[in-house]
């Protein structure tokens, strides 16, 4: 199918030329500069003109027929709906109403697609057939009887899965890949946000990026009991085991550890940038609900690293619900320093040597006195540790050594890298990067409750995972008009439309 395209520097002018003819008073200018002044720069700001080549595979190959309308504009025009938080239905009828919605996406006012044309080009982000992963049909999945902790994540029915997966992924020298209904969607969200805002500064080093990793529950709008489609209703059985249809099939039970309640929906896990003033994700996931955030980090963590094979990952920070002795292993392996709360709960009394550890790390003397670290040694991943009374100059009631120097203990991340990590858990140094797991939270917050993320209440996987991409791509924006308005580089909207005629 041939395309009508046109570069950034021709939608600028297109922008420019209706606004100038939509607004021609001074009047309707101030209009402009106090009410649409920041969605006029926001928008303004994005080149998405490498969206038509990227998505010309979606497309018919066929010359005859109606041409569609540029990929590049329908994507704009899909991100203004969601930074305004419209509905289709509502977004459409807002075009045809308010001008200037329609030209920022680049349509003229006078010709606006329907919402047919929004919906096509939704099932053209989605690689799949169908919206569903699964079949519709199937037998309704009882909701656990079981509650779970507070603040604990829902336990993965296998215990050794973690290993197993691990001992896969180590297996092989190569990251597998298989493609994914979402691929579309990561692959614009990767060249046409992640990668600009990399250029930009605002996700850290990439020869060294710190990823955070963090799961949430994402209720979806359907029923969890589905459509009856047998007659067993009529003989009184109301609890019959037949097989019904869902809306929402790839929907599951999981356990909301912070509401302390099971949902029905899936578990949204992001990877986001460490060092990112603004809290940005570079690559967002949809798992099921009772998947486990080990088990979606090991995933996840695998495709993240298909995505951006230019990028070396130097550390990856996690909370506690991660902390399993193979995700440690993996990242060892990977030369990825891992920076993993400790999970007392599974813990147990540790010991290492002969020796007790306690949860930081630290070795305990036979006298219940933690040892003093003495340094790391020199080539080696591997920490010292002298008696803290030789150290501290008093004498011991039951030394455990005739030497004046008094007893040594070593350990080593290559023997254990879950008790003694790169970074010891006891120091300062621990403290300050897992501060900045929190950067996790917000960027989730940001989707949740920022974008409402679930307002939309959507029964498929094609939904949920466009608009977590959407979401995604406006919160790099937002952080683009925020840098531009933090360097005084936000211009008057007279100033704008000087640059944009000179463009």
């Amino acid at each position: 199918m041939k395309f009508t395209t046109r570069t950034h520097s021709d939608y600028l002018l297109f922008v420019r030329d209706h606004l100038k003819a939509a607004y021609r008073t001074p009047e309707e200018l101030q209009l402009l500069q106090q009410f649409f002044s920041e969605l006029i720069f926001w928008v303004g700001a994005l080149d998405l003109s490498k969206t038509t080549s990227m998505m010309s595979s979606s497309y018919s190959s066929k010359t005859k027929g109606r041409k569609p309308r540029d990929p590049a504009d329908m994507l704009r025009s899909h991100l203004l709906m969601t930074k305004l938080g419209m509905g289709v239905d509502d977004w459409v009828r807002s075009l045809r109403t308010i001008p200037i919605y329609a030209i920022l996406s680049g349509f003229s006012p006078s010709d606006v697609p329907g919402v047919g044309t929004f919906y096509d080009f939704m099932r053209r982000l989605w690689s799949a057939s169908s919206p569903h992963k699964t079949g519709r049909i199937k037998r309704r999945l009882r909701k656990p009887i079981k509650k779970g902790k507070k603040n604990e994540k829902q336990q993965p029915k296998n215990p050794m899965i973690t290993e197993n997966l691990v001992k896969r992924v180590l297996r092989s020298s190569t990251i597998h890949y298989s493609a994914k209904p979402h691929d579309t969607l990561q692959w614009l969200f990767k060249t046409l946000f992640v990668l600009p805002s990399a250029e930009r500064g605002l996700l850290g080093d990439t020869s060294s990026f710190r990823v955070i990793g963090d799961g949430t529950p994402v209720e979806t709008g359907a029923r969890s009991f589905g459509k009856f489609l047998c007659d067993c209703r009529k003989s009184g059985n109301w609890k019959c085991t037949c097989k019904r249809q869902f809306s929402d099939p790839d929907a599951t039970w999981g356990w909301d550890s912070y509401r302390e309640k099971y949902y029905f929906g899936r578990t949204l896990y992001m990877f986001t940038a460490a060092d990112s003033p603004y809290d940005l994700p570079v690559y967002p996931r949809l798992f099921k609900a009772s998947q486990h955030d080990a088990v979606s980090w090991i995933c996840g963590y695998q495709e993240f690293r298909y995505w951006y094979p230019q990028w070396k990952l130097g550390e990856a920070i996690l909370d506690s619900a991660h902390d399993a002795l193979p995700i440690y292993t993996m990242l060892e392996h990977d030369d990825v320093s891992a920076i993993i709360d400790l999970n007392n709960r599974r813990s147990g009394k540790l010991v290492y040597n002969d020796m007790e550890i306690n949860s930081d790390g630290v070795p305990v003397c036979p006298i219940g006195r933690e040892m003093i670290c003495w340094g790391k040694c020199p080539g080696r991943q591997r920490v010292k540790w002298r008696c803290p009374a030789k150290v501290g100059k008093w004498s011991c009631p039951h030394p455990c050594s005739p030497s004046d120097y008094g007893r040594t203990f070593y350990t080593s991340t290559a023997d254990n890298p879950r008790l003694f990590p790169r970074i010891r858990r006891d120091s300062k140094d621990w403290s300050k990067r897992y501060a900045l797991r929190t950067g996790g939270e917000r960027c989730i917050k940001r989707q949740k409750i920022d974008y409402d993320l679930e307002a939309s209440r959507g029964r498929s996987s094609r939904h949920w995972s466009i608009r977590v991409y959407l979401i995604a791509m406006c919160q790099h924006a937002d952080a683009w008009l925020k840098e531009a308005q933090k360097h005084g580089q936000l211009p008057t909207i007279h100033e704008w439309l000087g640059a944009a005629q000179a463009a």
